[in-house]
């Protein structure tokens, strides 16, 4: 552990951890392959731009993904070539965007957009009613 691996105490009774951030897990382990939906980050090293697309998308999840550059053409580059639903360049991301339609690619998706301009259709039940008054 980088930090943190602890539960965190202080929050009582239920399943907490403590930020945690964790270097030296191979890539197939499940700290890396699978979706942990808490405050946990495996660093991964890579020698280059190519390797770390390379290691970001041998997943088979695609939630959400970042990338940290100056480099406008990296940026633009990784926009594209990221499987993931909602990339972001020089921000965190928690993996939901309340304003923007939230699913990831591969296994992290349904294959819905619940959020954003396509809440109305994934809420909506369509029903086709024909009446004949007569």
């Amino acid at each position: 552990f980088l930090a943190g691996g602890g539960r965190a105490a202080d929050l009582g009774e239920g399943y907490f951890v403590q930020p945690t951030v964790v270097t030296g897990a191979p890539p197939d382990s499940p700290l890396v392959s699978e979706e942990i939906f808490g405050p946990v980050a495996a660093l991964l090293p890579a020698a280059g731009y190519e390797e770390a697309v390379e290691l970001a998308n041998a997943t088979p999840f695609g939630l959400a993904a970042s990338l940290f550059t100056r480099d406008l053409n990296s940026a633009l580059k990784f926009a594209e070539e990221a499987q993931a639903g909602l990339v972001k360049i020089n921000q965190e991301t928690a993996g939901v965007e309340f304003q923007a339609p939230f699913g990831g690619y591969k296994a992290s998706s349904s294959g819905s957009r619940e959020q954003g301009k396509a809440a109305r259709e994934f809420f909506t039940q369509w029903k086709t009613v024909y009446v004949d008054p007569g």
